[in-house]
């Protein structure tokens, strides 16, 4: 098992043990900023908190070796994604009027539905047999794999993906276009 020295000490950590610890800090972090998103009172908060979980959430795909997926997380949803939505509600009027239209029956309904799947989760969570694999983590940067993976097993779906979004972006450019 590898160790990790402490500055100072003649005290050595384990890399695994360390790893583990980051992971669930992390976890947690991630955690804390999705319940500060439902529990904060202003929009720019509760998008502040999304940033905060988004960016918890790449250091957790680091933590697991993913790290092209902790790169891409950080510089799409927390860097462009969340930019946007930050713009956008800077220039969106702040005191808009919402009519109450859920009653107290509404609240019960989506309180029963809510504990409902959470059962249903844990359920399947408790019951299923979850196969516990020896996998040993790779040593090397994922961006290599991944790549390949894209340009010869999985070209045909990555480009019609990239066909798909083109359209997309046609067909918005027309829409916003309107005359």
């Amino acid at each position: 098992m590898p160790y990790l020295v402490s500055p100072g000490d003649d005290v050595l950590i384990p890399t695994d043990l360390l790893i583990a610890v980051v992971f669930y800090v992390f976890a947690a972090a991630a955690i804390a900023g999705a319940i500060g998103i439902i529990l904060a009172r202003g929009i720019f908060r509760s998008a502040l908190f999304l940033v905060l979980t988004l960016a918890s959430v790449a250091a957790v795909y680091v933590t697991l070796g993913a790290d092209f997926l902790g790169a891409v997380q950080v510089l799409i949803y927390v860097g462009a994604i969340m930019v946007l939505i930050i713009f956008g509600i800077m220039l969106t009027p702040q005191t808009v009027e919402l009519p109450d239209i859920g009653g107290p029956g509404q609240t019960a309904a989506a309180i029963f539905v809510a504990a409902a799947l959470f059962a249903v989760a844990g359920a399947v969570v408790a019951t299923s047999r979850w196969p516990l694999a020896s996998l040993t983590p790779i040593d090397r940067p994922t961006t290599e794999l991944i790549g390949f993976g894209l340009f010869s097993t999985y070209v045909l779906p990555f480009e019609i993906a990239s066909i798909l979004l083109l359209i997309a972006m046609i067909g918005a450019i027309v829409i916003a276009r309107e005359e």
